[in-house]
């Protein structure tokens, strides 16, 4: 607070000006062997920041995962910066090169330095086995800026809470998921003021636009339109994050690209795990929506769409929409596979929805297939027969080499089965170590099939 005092006929009133709180939010940098800006984005942490700044806050915004801006492709996805580092002790034996991406250390802590030290500092930290990075950065924010209150949160302490709670000590609070009240109520206690706008994560009408504004350059805005899942695929923690399915109305999300649109922002990407469940209520109306704006869109799915619920009508307004690829969940041919990871999909609606699509208008090499590898005791020969089999469609194919991740029905059930402690620390859960290779499914047999595909 500051104070002025104004006189007049010899009475002094003093009038109170109360000071905005700031808050600084950080995306930190990572270290990993491989990575790249496949349409990324701190949107939860971007979302948090909208809140906050609806509640009168003043926002700023450090965002480390800075890319290669003249190397950005047609479709928004740009390499990282990136440096060569040494590995870390727990990784001295991986015959692979640790690499740190985004902007330096140096960088980094220069950029902190030409700042007033902020109220609040929310740090996010999205795959679990990149918390070095976010350890470092914490480090470096707590001495830099001592009385500032650090909470981070994101999918790392999200899924791996004990293990966070070690590595992120410096940090005031560390915050899961579904803990935005823990949230606001550690503002409100510790900077002694009342949060007139409080709204659930799983409000998705009336949560604000994520800040992309902070950005100087936007090249694809991400669009959250539900959480959840209806299925139970057996290596994927959405059902634990978030148990029950939440949508997000139409309207809601056409106001959101129409207010893009006004920022200059032409590429969009659709982040859903089921766009197309009860298609009649959501994707239809939503893709006939966009597909009647007074202006043209760029679209894209990086999650993928079920084959199964491919119609006529939605292949058409795919291409209606502004859709620049289709991207489909096969995953395997091998249905004792295709059964033991959920069932989702099977060569049957594979078909019918690549023949709905061709009969559309939509060229095969639009259409972008991913396939699993790596999982527990899955033979390599597996994976063979699968890009066998869809190399007459045309399509393109993408190997997806499995992750493991804590509280999935496949991490718990076959944790002990991994070459490293994958439970103990999450390093050792990034899929580029191969966790579960096997002698029926080696690295070299991986470094053959990732060959292959591309031949």
């Amino acid at each position: 607070q500051s104070r002025c005092l104004l006189q007049k006929d010899n009475v002094v009133n003093v009038v109170f000006h109360v000071k905005p709180l700031k808050a600084l939010l950080v995306n930190p940098y990572i270290y990993d062997f491989a990575a790249y800006s496949f349409w990324a984005s701190p949107i939860g942490l971007l979302c948090v920041g909208s809140i906050l700044r609806k509640n009168g806050m003043e926002i700023q915004l450090i965002d480390c995962m800075r890319t290669v801006e003249k190397k950005r492709k047609e479709d928004g996805r740009a390499p990282f910066i990136k440096e060569k580092v040494q590995n870390p002790e727990s990784l001295k034996g991986i015959k692979k090169q640790f690499k740190r991406y985004g902007t330096s250390k140096e960088a980094l802590i220069k950029e902190l330095s030409l700042m007033d030290a902020p109220d609040l500092i929310l740090l996010t930290s999205i795959m679990t086995y990149w918390y070095l990075g976010t350890k470092e950065v914490l480090e470096i924010l707590r001495e830099m800026f001592p009385s500032s209150k650090i909470v981070t949160g994101g999918i790392y302490p999200s899924l791996c809470y004990e293990h966070a709670t070690i590595q992120l000590d410096k940090a005031d609070l560390i915050v899961r998921h579904n803990e935005l009240e823990k949230f606001y109520a550690f503002i409100e206690e510790n900077f002694s003021t009342n949060l007139s706008f409080k709204p659930s994560v799983y409000d998705l009408g009336n949560l604000p636009y994520p800040c992309f504004d902070l950005y100087n350059n936007i090249p694809f805005v991400p669009l959250l339109t539900s959480y959840g899942c209806v299925y139970k695929c057996t290596y994927c923690a959405t059902p634990y994050m978030h148990p029950n399915m939440v949508r997000r109305n139409t309207k809601s999300i056409l106001d959101e690209i129409i207010h893009w649109h006004d920022y200059g922002v032409e590429r969009y990407v659709i982040y859903d795990d089921n766009l197309l469940f009860k298609k009649e209520r959501y994707a239809k109306p939503l893709l006939r929506g966009i597909a009647s704006l007074p202006f043209s869109i760029q679209i894209y799915n990086p999650n993928a769409i079920n084959a199964a619920f491919v119609d006529e009508e939605l292949a058409h307004l795919f291409l209606d929409a502004g859709f620049k690829e289709v991207r489909i969940g096969l995953e395997t041919i091998d249905p004792l596979i295709q059964q033991s990871t959920g069932g989702k999909v099977n060569i049957k609606s594979f078909e019918k929805a690549l023949s709905i699509l061709s009969q559309a208008g939509l060229p095969m090499d639009m259409v972008h297939v991913y396939i699993l590898a790596g999982l527990p005791f899955q033979k390599w020969e597996s994976v063979k027969n699968t890009i066998d089999y869809l190399s007459p469609f045309g399509v393109q194919t993408h190997i997806a080499e499995y992750t493991p991740i804590p509280h999935t029905p496949i991490f718990e059930k076959y944790q002990s089965f991994a070459r490293y402690p994958i439970a103990k620390d999450a390093i050792y859960q990034n899929n580029v170590l191969f966790p579960f290779a096997w002698k029926g499914f080696t690295e070299n047999d991986l470094a053959f099939l990732k060959q292959y595909v591309r031949n």
